[in-house]
């Protein structure tokens, strides 16, 4: 028996250079003559569009660097992995090629040639099949700037499935989906022009009779075999029930009219309903969507996740999932036009195209910078996640890479200081814990939370709060980051969030150097039973922008600095993205991005940092002292008592 090699495994996951190490490894792996054997056998517009991105033809992301990598390597383990279940088949390739060749543009009437990267998406998208010879991918991740080409890809899938997958199978649904009614009534009535110009070819014409084909507002379906193209929002639902064979999701990153967190919620929501379904029918889901200003969009977070499972090419996560990200590297390239060719490839179709759009970009621009919102056309023209806001407390670049996958060290028997952030009506109740350490002689911090969720304004039902507030607590659950309150009216046990506590420092035999909290909650029941039944030291800390400015700096600068460490925890990431700054004569504190948004993770983590900035300087805060109002002005405690009920 032949003796299988095995591919080498690469891990671009703590590269300082991930673009420029993808490309050596993929020259290294060239010069060995590894790719010979894929360059002869394949010759698809997947294939060369890898090549071509890797021999740099084409200025493209670190994302597509990481996707053309994968492709080329996966290409290699069908012949060289005994563990790769999957095969790439020329003949699904060609069959969506040549269909695409005849639907017509619906400005034109006429078929558009796509271009390569056009071709390419299609090619990975039905080439890649399993054993069963069913879609490898039932999750496929397209994300590109405005004005490229976009819904023109997305009806020529959904004809295709309807038209072609489906003949002689029945009941077969499919779907088109937006974030809104409005939105989905403009994006059908492009795939309804798209079924009556087809409808003028004889062919299709004489099928459309045979199968009984009808066009409707807001449905195309075949009465012969009830096979159903839906129109569909996320805002209307209706996905429970559903068993779709192919559903395209257009503007998948989308937060609402409004940043609300609501319609992040409910997009979340509904693509699980709609991925549940389909175990059942080997369906697949075509996601496709610009950059939104909004980073708790879980279409932002699965283009994180898949940069993770790509970086680790080694790992071979996530392999029923296919991600293609047109993007900007960074904010700066805004001043650098001879780059947005990464972000909009239809650039590269011709030289006079790339003059036209590059003009009009650069007016765009030009536009944008005047009106003091730069930001919305790196969001939509340079396919740039990015919080929108000028007061963003902490950049998403800084959150992300402040990510670790595990602890950096042993937590046992270390130091560590504790915030705390009482909720109040419907917030959540959060606790970081914040470990001080040295690497490579520098002063660090790693900073672990854990929340405690209420529902006691959310009609006790779990469903209504993640809807109110556009968070998956049920996952985050999972994952051990919070407690969703098992109490019957839905409010939080203090008994609990105190056990909580006491219990994680005695598990791991933590040196608590100081318990803080929240000054105007000195008198709540954990903060009381700290104080009382523990000999940690508690520091209340006041709320204002005198007290807070240099905690909430220190700790930003820290941040960019890489100095902060935390796990990949979706309440930590979705609370400090949440954060902005707010300044006053005495400086500047945290506040809230809306009034739905939480931050009390954010509120905890500065509380305790309060006390924790000190952990490397010469500077101690740890005198004995247990007067709840020791950083109280005179005026404020008169306050406080003024106020004070049994």
């Amino acid at each position: 028996m032949e003796k299988v090699i095995i591919v080498h495994k690469y891990d671009f996951s703590h590269s300082a250079d991930v673009a420029g190490d993808v490309i050596k490894a993929y020259q290294t792996e060239k010069r060995s003559g590894n790719y010979e054997d894929v360059f002869a056998k394949y010759d698809d517009p997947g294939t060369r569009y890898a090549r071509e991105v890797l021999d740099k033809k084409y200025l493209s992301s670190t994302m597509m660097k990481l996707a053309a990598f994968r492709q080329l390597q996966d290409l290699r383990r069908i012949t060289e992995d005994n563990s790769f279940s999957f095969h790439y088949d020329a003949d699904h390739i060609n069959r969506i090629l040549n269909f695409a060749k005849l639907v017509p543009d619906v400005d034109t009437g006429k078929p558009v040639p796509l271009m390569l990267w056009q071709k390419a998406i299609l090619a990975l998208m039905f080439g890649w099949r399993d054993s069963l010879d069913d879609k490898r991918y039932d999750r496929v991740l397209v994300s590109v700037a405005r004005t490229n080409g976009k819904t023109y890809l997305s009806a020529i899938i959904l004809t295709y499935s309807f038209i072609v997958e489906s003949l002689g199978k029945s009941n077969q649904d499919m779907a088109y989906v937006a974030p809104v009614t409005s939105q989905s009534q403009k994006g059908f009535s492009y795939l309804k022009t798209t079924f009556n110009s087809l409808d003028q070819i004889a062919a299709f014409h004489k099928l459309f009779k045979q199968t009984n084909t009808n066009v409707l507002n807001d449905n195309i379906i075949a009465k012969n075999s009830q096979n159903t193209i839906l129109r569909l929002s996320h805002e209307s639902g209706r996905f429970d029930s559903r068993h779709f064979v192919m559903a395209v999701l257009d503007e998948s990153g989308s937060d609402g009219a409004k940043g609300s967190p609501t319609a992040i919620a409910q997009i979340a929501r509904n693509v699980g309903q709609v991925s549940s379904g389909m175990m059942q029918t080997g369906g697949a889901m075509f996601q496709i969507s610009t950059a939104y200003p909004n980073p708790t969009s879980y279409f932002y977070k699965d283009e994180r996740m898949m940069e993770r499972a790509m970086c680790d090419d080694a790992s071979r996560s996530l392999d029923n999932y296919l991600c293609l990200v047109w993007e900007q590297d960074s904010v700066k390239e805004t001043e650098k036009p001879e780059t947005w060719e990464k972000s909009n490839p239809l650039l590269t179709l011709n030289e006079k195209k790339k003059q036209q759009m590059i003009s009009r970009l650069m007016n765009e621009r030009n536009t944008h910078m005047m009106a003091g919102n730069i930001a919305e056309f790196q969001n939509k023209n340079m396919n740039i996640w990015l919080k929108t806001k000028s007061n963003t407390y902490l950049t998403l670049n800084d959150i992300e890479k402040s990510v670790a996958e595990q602890a950096p060290f042993n937590i046992d028997s270390h130091e560590v200081t504790i915030g705390f952030d009482k909720s109040q009506y419907a917030d959540d109740t959060a606790v970081s814990f914040i470990f001080p350490y040295v690497e490579n002689n520098v002063g660090k911090w790693f900073v672990l939370q854990h929340s405690f969720i209420p529902l006691a304004f959310a009609q006790g039902s779990i469903d209504l709060k993640e809807k109110q507030d556009g968070i998956n607590y049920r996952n985050a659950e999972q994952l051990g980051f919070c407690d969703v309150t098992k109490d019957a009216y839905g409010f939080i046990d203090d008994g609990v969030v105190f056990s909580y506590i006491l219990d994680f420092v005695k598990q791991h035999h933590l040196s608590v150097k100081a318990f803080c909290f929240d000054a105007w909650h000195a008198d709540e029941p954990v903060t009381m039973w700290i104080d009382q039944k523990t000999d940690w030291l508690t520091i209340p800390v006041r709320q204002g922008s005198l007290t807070l400015n240099k905690p909430t700096l220190t700790f930003r600068r820290a941040i960019a600095s890489d100095q902060i460490r935390w796990l990949d925890d979706p309440l930590m990431k979705y609370s400090f993205s949440n954060a902005v700054l707010r300044n006053d004569n005495n400086g500047v504190k945290v506040d809230k991005d809306s009034r739905t948004a939480k931050i009390d993770i954010v509120d905890a983590t500065i509380d305790a940092f309060f006390r924790a900035q000190y952990d490397f300087d010469d500077v101690s805060l740890d005198k004995e002292q247990k007067d709840p109002f020791a950083n109280m002005t005179p005026n404020e405690r008169k306050t406080y008592w003024d106020n004070f009920s049994f």
